[in-house]
């Protein structure tokens, strides 16, 4: 099948169900009658992406202040 093919009508997600990310519900546009609406936790699940948990987020955090501050520190060197 080729992009014209995948991509028209409802093709897309006839072939690939599982990568839905949300409900599907018909609509009255002509170039799209089907619409997917999903939330966050959608996304994230289809994608694989996992969500971070609050620790995880304080790691992240305070390596980026690190890194700014070791940025900054090497600019005024300059």
């Amino acid at each position: 099948m080729d992009f014209v093919g995948i991509t028209s009508d409802n093709n897309w997600f006839k072939k690939y169900p599982q990568k839905i990310a949300g409900e599907e519900y018909l609509t009255t546009s002509l170039y799209f009658p089907v619409m997917v609406k999903g939330t966050k936790e959608d996304v994230l699940r289809v994608t694989g992406i996992k969500t971070q948990t609050n620790t995880q987020r304080i790691k992240i955090a305070k390596a980026k202040a690190i890194a700014l501050q070791l940025k900054r520190k090497r600019n005024e060197r300059i």
